[in-house]
Protein backbone atom coordinates (compact mmCIF):
# COMPACT_ATOMS: atom_id res chain seq x y z
CA UNK A 1 0.00 0.00 0.00
CA UNK A 2 2.86 2.40 0.70
CA UNK A 3 3.97 2.20 -2.94
CA UNK A 4 0.41 2.60 -4.20
CA UNK A 5 -0.25 5.68 -2.06
CA UNK A 6 2.51 7.61 -3.81
CA UNK A 7 0.73 7.14 -7.17
CA UNK A 8 -2.41 8.96 -5.99
CA UNK A 9 -3.26 12.54 -6.91
CA UNK A 10 -3.13 13.58 -3.23
CA UNK A 11 -0.83 11.11 -1.43
CA UNK A 12 -0.51 13.49 1.54
CA UNK A 13 -4.15 12.68 2.40
CA UNK A 14 -3.65 8.92 2.62
CA UNK A 15 -1.94 6.72 5.16
CA UNK A 16 -2.12 3.22 6.56
CA UNK A 17 -3.23 1.59 9.76
CA UNK A 18 -1.19 -1.58 10.22
CA UNK A 19 -2.87 -4.33 12.23
CA UNK A 20 -1.05 -7.02 14.20
CA UNK A 21 -3.46 -9.78 13.18
CA UNK A 22 -3.21 -9.08 9.46
CA UNK A 23 0.58 -9.21 9.46
CA UNK A 24 0.67 -12.34 11.63
CA UNK A 25 -1.89 -14.15 9.46
CA UNK A 26 0.59 -13.84 6.61
CA UNK A 27 3.51 -14.89 8.82
CA UNK A 28 5.07 -11.41 8.70
CA UNK A 29 6.71 -9.34 11.41
CA UNK A 30 4.36 -6.58 12.53
CA UNK A 31 7.09 -4.31 13.87
CA UNK A 32 8.69 -4.23 10.43
CA UNK A 33 5.40 -3.12 8.82
CA UNK A 34 4.98 -0.50 11.52
CA UNK A 35 8.50 0.84 10.99
CA UNK A 36 8.02 1.03 7.22
CA UNK A 37 4.81 3.02 7.62
CA UNK A 38 6.48 5.32 10.17
CA UNK A 39 9.53 5.86 7.97
CA UNK A 40 7.29 6.74 5.00
CA UNK A 41 5.35 9.25 7.13
CA UNK A 42 2.17 7.25 6.52
CA UNK A 43 1.40 5.77 9.95
CA UNK A 44 -2.03 7.30 10.51
CA UNK A 45 -3.10 4.93 13.27
CA UNK A 46 -2.20 1.48 14.51
CA UNK A 47 -4.32 -1.53 15.45
CA UNK A 48 -2.75 -3.40 18.37
CA UNK A 49 -4.49 -6.73 18.81
CA UNK A 50 -3.14 -10.27 18.76
CA UNK A 51 -3.14 -13.30 16.52
CA UNK A 52 -1.68 -16.76 16.26
CA UNK A 53 0.43 -17.15 13.13
CA UNK A 54 -1.23 -18.98 10.27
CA UNK A 55 -4.77 -18.63 11.62
CA UNK A 56 -7.62 -16.60 10.18
CA UNK A 57 -8.20 -13.04 11.54
CA UNK A 58 -8.64 -13.83 15.24
CA UNK A 59 -8.47 -10.23 16.57
CA UNK A 60 -7.50 -11.44 20.04
CA UNK A 61 -6.91 -9.26 23.09
CA UNK A 62 -3.67 -7.30 22.76
CA UNK A 63 -0.70 -9.22 24.17
CA UNK A 64 -2.64 -12.41 24.81
CA UNK A 65 -0.71 -14.64 22.37
CA UNK A 66 2.62 -13.14 21.29
CA UNK A 67 3.95 -11.16 24.21
CA UNK A 68 7.38 -10.52 22.68
CA UNK A 69 5.83 -9.13 19.49
CA UNK A 70 3.51 -6.96 21.60
CA UNK A 71 6.53 -5.68 23.54
CA UNK A 72 8.35 -4.69 20.34
CA UNK A 73 5.24 -2.93 19.03
CA UNK A 74 4.93 -0.83 22.19
CA UNK A 75 8.66 -0.20 22.41
CA UNK A 76 8.75 1.04 18.82
CA UNK A 77 5.76 3.36 19.22
CA UNK A 78 7.09 4.83 22.45
CA UNK A 79 10.68 5.25 21.23
CA UNK A 80 9.72 7.09 18.03
CA UNK A 81 7.28 9.30 19.94
CA UNK A 82 4.19 8.16 18.07
CA UNK A 83 1.25 10.23 19.31
CA UNK A 84 -1.46 8.95 16.97
CA UNK A 85 -4.36 6.65 17.63
CA UNK A 86 -3.93 3.18 19.06
CA UNK A 87 -7.15 1.53 17.96
CA UNK A 88 -7.61 -1.76 19.78
CA UNK A 89 -9.14 -3.68 16.87
CA UNK A 90 -9.86 -6.79 18.91
CA UNK A 91 -12.88 -8.69 20.13
CA UNK A 92 -13.77 -10.39 23.38
CA UNK A 93 -14.85 -14.00 23.33
CA UNK A 94 -18.34 -14.58 21.94
CA UNK A 95 -19.48 -15.85 25.32
CA UNK A 96 -18.63 -12.53 27.03
CA UNK A 97 -21.29 -10.53 28.81
CA UNK A 98 -21.12 -6.75 29.33
CA UNK A 99 -18.89 -6.98 32.40
CA UNK A 100 -16.50 -9.32 30.60
CA UNK A 101 -16.41 -6.90 27.64
CA UNK A 102 -15.36 -4.13 30.01
CA UNK A 103 -12.67 -6.40 31.49
CA UNK A 104 -11.50 -7.15 27.95
CA UNK A 105 -11.10 -3.45 27.08
CA UNK A 106 -9.34 -2.73 30.39
CA UNK A 107 -7.06 -5.72 29.77
CA UNK A 108 -5.98 -4.44 26.33
CA UNK A 109 -5.16 -1.02 27.75
CA UNK A 110 -3.47 -2.40 30.87
CA UNK A 111 -1.27 -4.71 28.78
CA UNK A 112 -0.17 -1.76 26.64
CA UNK A 113 0.72 0.29 29.71
CA UNK A 114 2.58 -2.60 31.36
CA UNK A 115 4.61 -3.14 28.18
CA UNK A 116 5.26 0.60 27.95
CA UNK A 117 6.82 0.47 31.42
CA UNK A 118 8.85 -2.62 30.49
CA UNK A 119 10.07 -0.93 27.30
CA UNK A 120 11.32 2.00 29.37
CA UNK A 121 13.05 -0.38 31.78
CA UNK A 122 14.59 -2.29 28.83
CA UNK A 123 16.06 0.98 27.55
CA UNK A 124 17.43 1.83 31.01
CA UNK A 125 18.81 -1.62 31.91
CA UNK A 126 22.61 -1.36 32.12
CA UNK A 127 23.23 -5.02 31.16
CA UNK A 128 20.98 -4.78 28.12
CA UNK A 129 22.43 -1.47 26.97
CA UNK A 130 25.96 -2.80 27.53
CA UNK A 131 25.23 -5.82 25.37
CA UNK A 132 23.72 -3.61 22.65
CA UNK A 133 26.84 -1.43 22.74
CA UNK A 134 28.99 -4.56 22.45
CA UNK A 135 27.01 -5.71 19.42
CA UNK A 136 27.39 -2.27 17.82
CA UNK A 137 31.12 -2.08 18.62
CA UNK A 138 31.85 -5.37 16.87
CA UNK A 139 29.98 -4.35 13.76
CA UNK A 140 27.23 -6.91 14.27
CA UNK A 141 24.64 -4.25 13.56
CA UNK A 142 23.22 -2.94 10.32
CA UNK A 143 22.28 0.42 11.83
CA UNK A 144 24.33 2.18 9.14
CA UNK A 145 21.84 0.88 6.59
CA UNK A 146 18.86 2.79 7.99
CA UNK A 147 17.17 5.78 6.48
CA UNK A 148 14.94 6.47 3.55
CA UNK A 149 15.13 4.55 0.31
CA UNK A 150 17.02 5.93 -2.64
CA UNK A 151 18.46 4.20 -5.68
CA UNK A 152 21.96 5.23 -4.54
CA UNK A 153 21.43 3.65 -1.11
CA UNK A 154 20.06 0.50 -2.76
CA UNK A 155 23.19 0.32 -4.92
CA UNK A 156 25.39 0.73 -1.82
CA UNK A 157 23.72 -2.29 -0.25
CA UNK A 158 24.08 -4.32 -3.47
CA UNK A 159 27.78 -3.38 -3.78
CA UNK A 160 28.64 -4.10 -0.16
CA UNK A 161 31.15 -6.95 0.24
CA UNK A 162 31.21 -9.25 3.24
CA UNK A 163 34.01 -11.41 4.58
CA UNK A 164 32.02 -14.53 5.38
CA UNK A 165 34.83 -16.13 7.37
CA UNK A 166 35.32 -13.06 9.57
CA UNK A 167 31.57 -12.70 10.02
CA UNK A 168 31.32 -16.33 11.16
CA UNK A 169 34.12 -15.97 13.70
CA UNK A 170 32.89 -12.93 15.59
CA UNK A 171 30.78 -13.05 18.72
CA UNK A 172 27.07 -12.55 18.16
CA UNK A 173 25.50 -12.48 21.62
CA UNK A 174 21.90 -12.40 20.41
CA UNK A 175 20.85 -15.34 22.60
CA UNK A 176 22.06 -13.45 25.67
CA UNK A 177 20.20 -10.36 24.48
CA UNK A 178 17.03 -12.36 23.90
CA UNK A 179 17.23 -13.80 27.42
CA UNK A 180 17.64 -10.28 28.80
CA UNK A 181 14.41 -9.40 26.98
CA UNK A 182 12.48 -12.47 28.13
CA UNK A 183 13.33 -12.02 31.81
CA UNK A 184 11.57 -8.66 32.27
CA UNK A 185 8.60 -9.93 30.27
CA UNK A 186 8.38 -12.81 32.74
CA UNK A 187 8.74 -10.43 35.67
CA UNK A 188 12.08 -11.71 36.97
CA UNK A 189 14.37 -8.83 35.98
Amino acid sequence: MLGFIETLDHPEMVGVNPEVAHEHMAGLNFTHALAQAWDAGKLFHVDPNDQNYGRYDQDLRFGSQNLKQAFFLVRFLEEVGYDGLRHLDAYAYRTSNVEDLKAFARGCMRTYLILKEKAWRFSEDAAIQGLLEEIEAYGNSTSDQGGSYSSDRAQEVKDRRFDRQALGERDRPYERLDQLLVEPLLGVR
